[in-house]
């Protein structure tokens, strides 16, 4: 019989629940946890890269794979045929080994770019814990292959497209599972977070893009805890985007109609699961991707956050 090729081991986890927003179960035609983990279930039966497993949470299920990439595409999938969901970042996945030392996932990373953005990528990889381990010219830049944890390659691509306008190419390869090594600093930026629910009105948009990156547009719904944009500096903002003018008797409610606004990032699912911080989620539906905090309440999120920093 044919030899059995041994597949490689899934190394990133991530955490699929049932849509709890204010906005939830307005798109989408599968909403509940029972309809979510019976596509999930039926999604490992036949793609063998993925396993899905109950968490200890009701209507939390536990999606592991050998990237965050193939994880996306299933969320996407099931975005398009209708479910609705709510998807974590992406946690690599640390084992002990036999001497019961904490290891975690490596790859070959092999990164291909323009040569005036070759020393911009060598320290992004540093800070992501990439080790060079050989460098030549290819094609009026480099071939960068580094040895790098699969940890520091989550949110990695989406960094080197926006370093490189485009130009960079990556791939990369399970290479094996090796003693954890130290921190890797996460996102920069801070988020810029709605206070309040309603409709995105041009008017408040244009006030909060002075602090920042918008990810929403004027006239879109949003809801309280949902990100709206990004802010340059580490912390989260408290914004609100639904705040009409007030009207004076000699200005119209058409006073916002000269405004120019930026065009919003938007985010594709892959992205928005590598952009999100760990207390954040990306809310999938067939018709949008939205950020949000998983504790939606300013007050309470605050509140949880002491608790947290008190233990």
């Amino acid at each position: 019989g044919l030899p059995f090729v041994e597949i490689d081991p899934p190394t990133v986890q991530m955490q699929f629940s049932v849509n709890d927003s204010p906005l939830a179960g307005k798109e989408g035609k599968y909403v509940t946890s029972r309809q979510i983990r019976d596509r999930l279930m039926r999604e490992a039966k036949t793609n063998i890269s993925i396993e899905v497993t109950d968490s200890d949470k009701a209507g939390v299920f536990n999606v592991a794979a050998r990237g965050a990439m193939q994880i996306a595409v299933l969320g996407e999938e099931m975005r398009r045929e209708g479910y609705e969901v709510l998807v974590s970042r992406p946690r690599v996945i640390t084992k002990r080994d036999g001497n019961d030392v904490l290891v975690e996932p490596y790859e070959t990373l092999y990164v291909e770019v323009p040569e005036e953005y070759v020393s911009g990528v060598l320290k992004s990889l540093a800070a992501r814990r990439g080790e060079i381990v050989n460098m030549q010219p290819s094609g009026g830049g480099s071939m960068i292959e580094a040895t790098i944890p699969t940890r520091g390659l989550i949110g990695f691509e989406f960094e080197l497209l926006n370093m490189t306008s485009g130009h960079g190419i990556l791939s990369h390869l399970f290479k094996e599972y090796a003693p954890r090594t130290g921190e890797i600093a996460g996102r920069s930026s801070g988020t810029l977070v709605s206070m309040d629910s309603g409709v995105a009105m041009a008017y408040s948009l244009d006030a909060i893009e002075a602090r920042g990156r918008l990810f929403v547009s004027a006239g879109e719904s949003i809801y309280e805890g949902q990100i709206v944009g990004e802010n340059p500096r580490a912390e989260d903002i408290i914004v609100n985007p639904t705040k009409e003018k007030h009207l004076t008797n000699h200005r119209s409610s058409g006073d916002g109609k000269g405004i120019q606004l930026s065009p919003p990032v938007k985010f594709s699912l892959e992205r928005a699961i590598e952009y999100i911080a760990p207390d954040e989620l990306v809310e999938a539906t067939p018709q949008n991707i939205r950020l949000r905090k998983r504790v939606l309440n300013h007050t309470e999120r605050k509140r949880q956050a002491r608790k947290a920093a008190s233990v």
